[in-house]
């Protein structure tokens, strides 16, 4: 997949491809939108229409990740799939995105739990009583409240193979139509951009396909970060953005924003930095935690 960059440690890294580096776009541009969600008591007014226009364009970051989500499940599908074919897709989804799924939620509830003991003002009222129901705690929040992408992502793709047949047999129409019941309310969205990105992998168009797989300076070593990245960054937006405002009290647009700058630097550093240092002390714990990416 592309040429071969000498690493650091002597080792060849491949780069990454188009949407390696959408992937990287798309989680800085997830972190920046979360940077937005803790309330200002004193936002400014001209605060408050920056942070509305950072949301406005964000809206279209997510719809993407499903995008390519379906993209990649079926970039090589076989034209007429087995059962098996499935099942080794469902078997491998299973461990990149429900085992990381369990695994960041019993981590967040983890440190709730004790931000609830020793530093109650930091969350109070967050949640509420919510996160003692353990269903809310693992799968309708979840606690991890970022992680609805994850869990929306687990349940198209095991409606996958009912995707593919409507794909295959009515094209951009199947897709349209989905789009339709989205419209009107009935059909949930990542099924509509999910069947989307189904559909460009299928019905392949060349020139897409080539673009989307063309080389990138991205080294593919980024998809584990960005998986890293998107899994645990909500709960620490939330305490550097709380811990800057007590400290600060910001009632300035300057400042206001200089806090949700820091935030959302702040948040990918000490992840990027985590995650660096983890994969070099406890790789193997670390590729679990982001599905073996």
């Amino acid at each position: 997949m592309g040429k071969m960059l000498q690493g650091t440690a002597g080792l060849t890294v491949p780069k990454g491809n188009k949407i390696d580096l959408i992937r990287v776009l798309l989680t800085i541009g997830i972190v920046s939108l979360h940077a937005t969600m803790t309330d200002l008591a004193t936002s400014t007014p001209a605060f408050d229409r920056i942070t509305k226009a950072i949301i406005f364009v964000a809206q279209v970051f997510v719809p993407l990740f499903f995008v390519i989500s379906g993209y990649l499940f079926f970039r090589n599908v076989p034209e007429d799939p087995s059962s098996g074919w499935f099942w080794a897709k469902l078997r491998s989804r299973f461990m990149s995105l429900f085992i990381p799924f369990l695994i960041a939620n019993c981590i967040a509830f983890v440190i709730y739990y004790a931000t609830m003991q020793f530093f109650p003002s930091m969350i109070s009222g967050f949640l509420g009583d919510r996160w003692k129901d353990p269903l809310f705690v693992l799968w309708e929040g979840p606690i991890n409240l970022s992680l609805w992408f994850i869990r929306e992502l687990i349940v198209v793709t095991i409606l996958s193979p009912v995707i593919f047949l409507i794909v295959k047999h009515l094209r951009w129409w199947g897709v349209l139509i989905l789009g339709l019941l989205l419209v009107l309310k009935i059909g949930p969205a990542p099924l509509f951009y999910f069947s989307a990105g189904t559909c460009l992998a299928v019905w392949k168009i060349k020139p897409v396909e080539k673009w989307l797989m063309s080389d990138s300076k991205v080294r593919v070593s980024s998809r584990a970060w960005t998986y890293f990245v998107y899994l645990y960054h909500y709960l620490l937006i939330i305490g550097i953005k709380k811990a800057l405002v007590i400290w600060l009290k910001p009632t300035e647009t300057a400042l206001q924003v200089g806090i949700y700058l820091a935030t959302v630097i702040g948040t990918l550093f000490i992840l990027t930095v985590t995650y660096s240092l983890m994969r070099r002390i406890i790789p193997k714990i670390t590729s679990v935690l982001v599905g073996g990416k």
